[in-house]
């Protein structure tokens, strides 16, 4: 698989989510991520909550990975924070294995699918040659000044 193709796939899988998670955060809360409604909260509060933090932030990332995946090349940086950020997820979840135990088999997978995405996106951005010139601009003449031209009479 090429790097634009693996970089789209988990972008538009990211997006998905992200979208899912907009339009509908209940089915998100309970068949991904096995969220309830505390009875001290608002059930908009919480539903607002899913809609930014898995809503919000997974459609841009799921955008801007899409993006990238258009020219893997010139959005090294952009590639290495997304995979970042995925690595974050990571990183958080197993904070929460240290300090709280064991988060049963879908925390587990969970845990693996983000570090997977995220190494496999950092590694990506560096796998990604530097563009050394950009073909556009080397296309382009150059322009040298000369002599000035002899005035006419």
């Amino acid at each position: 698989m090429n790097l634009r193709m693996a970089t789209a796939i988990i972008g538009l899988f990211t997006l998905i989510l992200g979208v899912l998670a907009l339009f509908y955060p209940e089915l998100v809360m309970t068949r991904v991520v096995g969220l309830a409604v505390d009875p001290s909260f608002s059930a908009n509060f919480v539903r607002g909550e899913v809609r930014a933090t898995y809503g919000g932030l997974f459609t841009v990332i799921g955008i801007y990975t899409v993006l990238s995946a258009m020219d893997p090349t010139a959005n090294r940086g952009r590639l290495l924070f997304i995979g970042l950020l995925w690595l974050g997820l990571a990183g958080g979840r197993l904070f929460g294995v240290v300090v709280d135990g064991g988060p049963g088999i879908m925390g587990w997978i969970s845990l693996l699918f983000e570090a997977g995405v995220g190494c496999v996106l950092v590694a990506m951005s560096q796998i990604a040659s530097p563009v050394a010139a950009h073909p556009v601009y080397d296309a382009a003449p150059s322009v040298t000044p000369g002599p000035p031209a002899a005035p006419t009479a």
